[in-house]
């Protein structure tokens, strides 16, 4: 599949927010006290980190290396 390079741009920008979502709900689930809530930021961060790599996926299949995560 074949990216513009506007796809590409909108793609890395969308995969640099999810990276920055995952290690927000990192962060604030190691800061969590009760445990339910240290579970739900875990879950939500395995959930973007899923995302990122679907982004990744899409801009390797489209001839681009994907922005790694920082």
């Amino acid at each position: 599949m074949e990216l513009t390079n506007k796809e590409r741009i909108l793609l890395e920008d969308q995969l640099r927010a999810e990276y920055m979502c995952i290690n927000k709900y990192r962060a604030y689930a190691a800061q969590a006290v009760d445990p339910e809530i240290k579970y739900l930021f875990d879950l939500v961060a395995k959930q973007e980190e899923q995302h990122a790599n679907t982004l990744k996926m899409l801009l390797q299949q489209g001839g681009f290396n994907p922005p790694k995560q920082q």
